[in-house]
């Protein structure tokens, strides 16, 4: 029995989605044409795929047992484009870096400037969030993040580390005691859903009974928090520094150790000229704000 990628993709959508019309919408379709694309599915297989209900489309046992299928299929295709792709010398189209949402803010949205001086043809697209997204199956093309991949399919083009302290505007830090304490200083955290996403873990084992002055699952309302006076925050040296924060590091009484980052993509992309391209960009630009990490 052959079965097109077509079907396979929207196998792979609906199963990941758990709709009908969820996987219409990212696969750029009608619903019916989903509807169809299934029920024919099922008919030539002879078991049904998915409980249809008000909930949504559930999978059934059967159709689980074909996911990691389709998932290898999803990636094959996307190595076939970026294969193809790799054929056209010319750096245009657009590029997509996911990263977590400090470094989207602060050094992603600047350097889009870089690319637009340096690769006007070449358009930006920058995906800001805690969640890893799937490079082998073209989620986003390039990404930073702050652990090594662990994927065979991805390799690392680049290591950095950045100096991280505690900071606050000065007008907060001017009326904390001499000598400051971890639970002296009103913080300004993540909140649910990612009480796990870093430095918030941290702040729950040094401070007992921790209680933030201040929590969003967004790190530019936490930002604006921050300069406006309400708390102090574990950032970066570098978002630390522009002038017009007036952001003041906290002396606490240690040395915080140095956050790392890897620039990461699949194996398959590294020679696609825009990825290539924006890839060695985005190094020199790191480069030049942060020393390389020792190997």
């Amino acid at each position: 029995m052959q079965i097109s990628w077509d079907d396979a993709q929207t196998f792979l959508a609906v199963s990941e989605h758990r709709s009908f019309s969820s996987a219409a919408r990212i696969l750029g379709v009608g619903q019916p044409t989903v509807s169809r694309r299934i029920a024919n599915l099922e008919a030539r297989m002879g078991t049904q795929l998915f409980r249809r209900g008000r909930q949504g489309a559930e999978p059934t046992d059967a159709a689980l047992r074909l996911v990691p299928a389709a998932e290898q299929m999803a990636r094959w295709a996307t190595e076939f484009v970026h294969g193809a792709q790799a054929l056209d010398a010319t750096v245009s189209g657009s590029v997509r870096i996911a990263a977590p949402p400090g470094v989207a803010v602060e050094q992603l949205a600047p350097f889009a400037a870089t690319v637009k001086a340096r690769y006007p043809d070449v358009l930006l697209e920058v995906i800001a969030g805690i969640e890893h997204l799937d490079l082998t199956r073209g989620a986003a093309d390039l990404a930073l993040r702050t652990r090594p991949p662990n994927e065979p399919e991805l390799i690392t083009l680049m290591k950095a580390r950045s100096g991280v302290g505690v900071y606050a505007q000065r007008r907060y830090a001017e009326n904390l005691p001499a000598r400051c304490t971890w639970s002296d200083i009103d913080w300004i955290t993540w909140c649910a859903p990612f009480e796990s996403v870093a430095p918030r873990p941290v702040l729950e084992r040094l401070v007992p009974d921790f209680a933030p002055v201040f929590a969003s699952d967004d790190y530019l309302v936490q930002k604006s928090a921050l300069r406006a006076g309400l708390g102090a925050m574990i950032i970066s040296t570098s978002e630390a520094s522009r002038p017009e924060d007036d952001l003041v590091a906290i002396d606490l009484g240690i040395d915080m150790p140095d956050s790392e980052f890897y620039l990461v993509c699949a194996k398959s992309t590294q020679m696609v000229p825009r990825i290539r391209a924006i890839a060695r960009l985005l190094t020199t630009h790191i480069e030049n704000m942060y020393p390389p990490a020792e190997p």
